[in-house]
């Protein structure tokens, strides 16, 4: 069986970025893609690419250190965290990871840093060094209507906000913009994500650890819409499964260290 062959110059996680452009764009000229969450410009980043293939890379990130780092590239950057409303002085938790070595990078507020910190999420690591700033919350619809009056349609929108993707996608009018393509973050593989998605007229094309990746159905035939649907759901049933058995695990071991006292 050929591999699949990846365009170089991408850095997200599992080639996520190689494979939706790829499959979906390789043939196009520039287009217009949403990165909210962007952190950092250059690692881990799904905007990347596409900027390097000259896109128009809009990066919605509220952690200020890393909006500078766009906005000393150059990039266009909104610093705002998105969700399902407007609001002013709304507490944003940055969580410093201490340069964890993960991917031949080191992570520092990349992992948890959120609107506040999900439960599910905690569990992975209760000891976190969290600290608050206020950040400014906008719809994505909002923010569009403001920085970009004239866009109509999107190409791509990748979404990573460690656990608040719904609320992001909540604040977005998909009637009125109506994306080919969308990457939503989705680490515990909430099958509510696909629900969402397929409502508003979306296949479930792929899932590639930590992500999910949904099209519009226009841009599927329906032999591939039923075989990579199908596989897709496969895989994320098995994503799921080692989930949900590496949390029972982390659950057993804190428990028995806290039952467990010194001999006497």
């Amino acid at each position: 069986m050929q591999s699949e062959q990846y365009p170089t110059g991408g850095s997200a996680e599992g080639h996520i970025d190689q494979i939706v452009f790829g499959r979906f764009f390789a043939s196009q000229g520039a287009g217009t893609c949403i990165e909210i969450g962007a952190a950092r410009p250059d690692w881990l980043s799904i905007g990347a690419l596409f900027r390097s293939k000259g896109w128009d890379v809009i990066a919605v990130e509220p952690n200020p250190t890393f909006a500078d780092m766009h906005r000393s590239r150059g990039h266009t950057i909104l610093q705002f965290a998105c969700g399902d409303h407007d609001q002013d002085d709304v507490d944003f938790s940055v969580v410093d990871s201490h340069k964890v070595n993960y991917r031949d990078g080191a992570v520092t507020f990349e992992s948890w840093s959120s609107l506040s910190i999900k439960d599910d999420y905690a569990e992975l690591n209760p000891d976190l060094s969290i600290t608050k700033i206020k950040v400014k919350l906008r719809r994505l619809d909002s923010l569009l209507a403001e920085y970009r009056p004239a866009l109509r349609e999107v190409d791509l929108i990748a979404v990573d906000v460690e656990g608040w993707e719904l609320n992001v996608l909540e604040g977005l009018d998909f009637s009125r913009y109506s994306p080919r393509v969308v990457i939503i973050e989705n680490l515990f593989h909430k099958t509510e994500y696909r629900k969402f998605m397929q409502q508003r007229g979306y296949a479930f094309w792929r899932c590639s650890p930590p992500n999910d990746v949904y099209v519009r159905l226009s841009e599927l035939g329906a032999a591939e819409r039923f075989k990579t649907g199908a596989i897709a759901t496969c895989v994320a049933q098995l994503a799921r499964a080692r989930t949900l058995v590496g949390r029972f695990r982390r659950r057993v071991i804190r428990a028995m260290g806290h039952t467990t006292s010194p001999a006497t």
